[in-house]
Parts: C-alpha cells; structure tokens; sequence
C-alpha cells in the first residue's frame, strides 16, 4: 500500500499493548545491562551471521529495492553494510536483464563493507568509511539514494542536516527511499527517548560527539515533515509486510 496520508495506513502494530509491554520490559533490561556501545563496533562483533539476522527484514530490502528507478545509473547507499538491499537489487536486475547501476555506499563498520565486496566483486561499488553525517556526498550526481534499517538511532534534529545532504545529493527528479524501523505511537516515542537519554549517560568513556547503539525510532508523519523541511517536494508512506517498518518515498 501506498500512499500520502499517514492515517490511511494500517496499524505499525498488531497488538499495541503487547507491543509496548515488550518495549518496556526491553528497556528495563537493558538499562539493568548497562552502558550501550560505540555503533561501529557494535557491528563488528556481531559481524558474523548478521546477514541471517536481518533476513528477518528481508521484505524491507526487498521493497526498497523494486522502487529503486530502473532507469537509476548513480545510486548512493547510506549505511550500506553488507549491501542486502544491493543483493535484492541484483537479483530484480538480473531477472529484468538491466543494467546494475554505479553504487557509492556510507557506512562505519569496515568489517560489514568487507563482506559487501566480497559478495559483489564484479560490481562498480564504492564505499566511503565514515559517518553519513559528515562523508561528503557530493552535488546532483545520485538519480536515487537509499537508507535501510539506519537511520532509527538518531534524533529528529540530527536528520535534518543529514536529509538536507540527501536531498543536495540527489538530482532533480530524484528520489530518496527510506526503508526503516518507525514507532507505532507517541507513548513508544517517549520510551525510546527516555532510554536513550538514560543509556547514553552511562557511556563515560565515549565522547558526546561519538555514535552508540541504541533505537531512537520516531513516528514516521514526523519524519516525513523533516524530510520535507529539508526540501523534497512529496513524501509517501510505502506498507512493506514487517511490523513497525515503513519506507517512505521522498521526491525531489
């Protein structure tokens, strides 16, 4: 399903008082766990079998994949890790006999982006080491630029430059696909925040401008009037078959 208009989707969630049950005792016992860690190394050492553990997302990379123009030539990856969005693109390319377009990816985690060129050798894939928040982008050269399952540890505020760079990156015409994890109310919004706020002020040992690992999802009409304060024209909501994920498509 796709469409403009947030509450004409069905609910994020099955059973919302389950859900939020859960969330509350997941908080609870990470917070007993203690400090979160640093993002990339977070990664690195879960680097084994972590495609098999986000296979239980496979409809995100799956649909995010099949929106991507199939006329795209220049396509830009942030948080790219191990490419499973670029393993469904390749398979949809290789059963419509396309081209596969020239990837520059982002991400943090060496050991993740090991694992992408090993899997696409033959490829025109380039990944930048480094923050999306920082990596430079570049003016007008992407037809389309890709997120899944990423961008859900940051804040409102801290999208906003981020989608502001996006939104630069990408040509006229061009389309941003964001295939993420999005909170089902405003109660789950105000759980997630408190257990950062609480989580992160155990990290004494890592700076206040470093990265940890800990899910900041918001309502997703939120993240959307970022994305369009950041310039893209249209923002629409795209169902993908998991719980509490959505991949909004924004224009440029």
């Amino acid at each position: 399903m796709i469409t403009k208009n947030y509450h004409e989707l069905p609910p994020l969630r099955s059973d919302m008082e389950k859900h939020l049950a859960d969330t509350r005792a997941y908080i609870t016992q990470m917070c007993e766990r203690g400090a979160a860690e640093e993002m990339s190394e977070f990664f690195t050492r879960r680097e084994d079998g972590y495609d098999e553990h986000m296979m239980q997302f496979a409809p995100c990379y799956d649909v995010t994949a099949s929106h991507i123009p199939a006329d795209c030539k220049n396509l830009l990856d942030l948080g790219c890790g191990t490419g499973l969005e670029l393993d469904a693109l390749d398979r949809i390319c290789k059963r419509e006999n396309r081209a596969f377009p020239r990837v520059v990816g982002v991400d943090m985690t060496q050991a993740l982006v090991d694992q992408l060129y090993a899997k696409h050798p033959d490829k025109d894939i380039t990944v930048k080491m480094g923050s999306y928040f920082e990596v430079p982008l570049g003016t007008e050269m992407f037809d389309c630029a890709v997120s899944v399952e990423s961008i859900h540890h940051f804040s409102l505020d801290e999208k906003l430059p981020l989608f502001r760079r996006v939104y630069d990156a990408l040509k006229n015409g061009g389309i941003f696909l964001q295939c993420d994890y999005f909170a089902a109310c405003e109660e789950e919004v105000e759980m997630c925040e408190e257990h950062w706020r609480i989580r992160r002020a155990m990290n004494h040992d890592i700076g206040e401008d470093a990265f940890v690992h800990i899910d900041r999802p918001k309502m997703a009409y939120d993240e959307a009037a970022v994305l369009k304060e950041a310039g893209f024209s249209e923002v629409l909501y795209c169902t993908v078959g998991v719980e509490g994920t959505l991949l909004l498509i924004a224009k440029k």
